[in-house]
């Protein structure tokens, strides 16, 4: 049977995604992934030549963009990570993400459904490259390389299923037919990390220290070994963690940018900061981002202009919610981060929504603007950084270096210098640097997909939410069954070997 990556498959069921039909068209995303054709990926039945294999990890960068929110595709991310948090919310009910701003999720929400697909397709993907890259002839090198970007791109789309969904079907080979996929239910969560920390450790070995040139954006040792922390930290494996993040926390392959807004800025992309980004473009090609008007809160045409230099209908599908600004005023004044995490344009009124800076810029259509999204950056290494050391063993002094270079820069003061009116001190106990880092992940990394993930990693998410909900005066309160989300039923009538998670019909 061949398949056709210029086709997507669409529907539902766990046989169309876990098949090779679940793959569909890849396009280039930046310079970074350049094709001679980018609408034009070969089947899988012409993996023949290094060409086609290049063009081939090209699809499964491309999936990215479904992961992290692809205009007329799935949302992304931040349906996860944001809005059932106490930072966002969304005024939009058409499309059923209020379901996850009041834990209200019914197995049948189209948003759980479609990014279900995604994640199996992103996999399927890797999953082909894994499989027909060895009888291709390419030197070990190359091979290996194009190996340990593809298990860094699978890891990172297993590690956001672990997280969203708990036990989940564990795909690693290609899979010749539909018949194939039925016998793949869920599998329990420490084996799917096992997976993870396989393909990372992989990743970690193969990849360059830096991609450059057209390869620019590409995944790297550095990804790789970041990504791991992170998936360490996640398991509760504090000095494994520590051990894997000190060589970047305390090295010189990234630094943090001078000042908080030119972290994402446009025209300052994939800087020193950035570790690893989905990638857009915009233009005539379809490979914008849509981010811009989605968060965007329903402003006039002039409040809009005035943002954006264009007038453009927000989605309100990402709205900063006032406990977010709350926490950046009881902070102090002097955070600058503030004025890129949220504005409200004059005239505006406080009842509309304020918005984040973070995805502006000016599209050439509403859904085609040039922001990435961000995956992991530097300032979010040295905090993990920070917790795994304090969780491992308590505050010392790299870990104390690693945080307060994030708290100088949030006060517009040089990152490298020590200033003791706002560095945490030598004496700071283990639990002040857990509460001060609960709040600088909060307020350094809002609106970037962070917040819900740390607080169900930090078993506060309960605690946290609940206060907030009774804070705003709300009748929602959340219970363990809450800390994830439901398996999507399409999936489960298709697959019957399927479990839901408890709590959900």
């Amino acid at each position: 049977m061949t398949f056709d990556f210029k086709n997507i498959v669409s529907g539902a069921g766990l046989a169309a995604i876990l098949g090779l039909g679940a793959l569909g068209t890849s396009s280039c995303q930046k310079e970074f992934i350049e094709l001679n054709d980018p609408t034009r990926i070969p089947t899988a039945d012409s993996y023949t030549d290094s060409l086609s294999i290049f063009n081939g990890v090209t699809a499964a960068y491309s999936s990215l963009q479904d992961l992290y929110g692809r205009a007329g595709g799935p949302r992304g991310i931040f349906i996860f990570g944001e809005i059932p948090s106490d930072n966002s919310y969304t005024v939009t009910s058409g499309e059923r993400l209020n379901e996850f701003n009041d834990f209200s999720l019914f197995s049948d929400n189209p948003n759980i459904q479609s990014y279900w697909l995604s994640t199996y397709r992103c996999i399927a993907r890797c999953n082909l490259i894994l499989s027909r890259a060895g009888g291709v002839k390419l030197t070990d090198a190359t091979r290996n390389r194009y190996y340990g970007e593809v298990r860094f791109i699978r890891a990172l789309a297993y590690f956001n299923a672990v997280r969203i969904w708990g036990d989940v079907p564990l795909v690693t080979q290609e899979l010749p037919s539909i018949q194939d996929a039925y016998p793949f239910g869920r599998r329990p969560v420490a084996e799917v990390y096992k997976q993870i920390e396989d393909d990372l450790d992989f990743a970690e070995k193969n990849l360059p220290v830096a991609q450059t040139g057209t390869n620019l954006g590409r995944a790297t040792k550095g990804a790789a070994t970041t990504l791991l922390g992170k998936v360490l930290l996640t398991q509760k494996k504090y000095q494994a963690a520590a051990d894997k993040l000190q060589p970047l926390a305390t090295g010189s392959t990234y630094a943090l940018q001078a000042t908080y807004a030119n972290v994402f800025a446009t025209n300052n992309e994939m800087n020193s900061e950035i570790i690893f980004a989905a990638r857009y473009t915009k233009g005539t090609l379809g490979l914008g981002s849509a981010f811009t008007t989605w968060f965007m809160p329903a402003y006039t045409t002039a409040q809009s202009t005035s943002l954006l230099g264009a007038s453009f209908t927000g989605q309100q599908f990402n709205t900063v919610d006032p406990d977010l600004i709350a926490a950046f005023t009881a902070s102090g004044t002097t955070d600058v981060r503030a004025a890129t995490s949220y504005v409200l344009p004059a005239g505006a009124a406080t009842t509309l929504g304020y918005y984040t800076k973070k995805y502006i810029d000016t599209p050439t259509s509403a859904t085609d603007a040039e922001n990435d999204w961000i995956v992991l950056r530097h300032a979010d290494l040295l905090l993990m950084y920070a917790e795994a050391v304090n969780e491992a063993t308590g505050p010392n002094s790299l870990a104390l270096t690693a945080v307060n270079q994030v708290i100088r820069r949030s006060r517009g003061l040089p990152v490298a210098t020590a200033n003791a009116t706002v560095d945490l001190p030598a004496s700071t106990t283990a639990e002040t640097l857990r509460t001060r880092l609960e709040l600088e992940r909060r307020l350094e990394l809002n609106f970037e997909g962070h917040r819900w993930f740390d607080l169900v990693r930090t078993n506060r998410a309960i605690t946290v939410m609940n206060a907030f909900f009774t804070r705003t005066g709300s009748s929602v309160r959340i219970d363990q069954n809450d800390l994830l989300f439901p398996i999507p039923v399409q999936e489960i009538q298709t697959n019957p070997i399927l479990t839901q998670n408890p709590g959900y019909n």
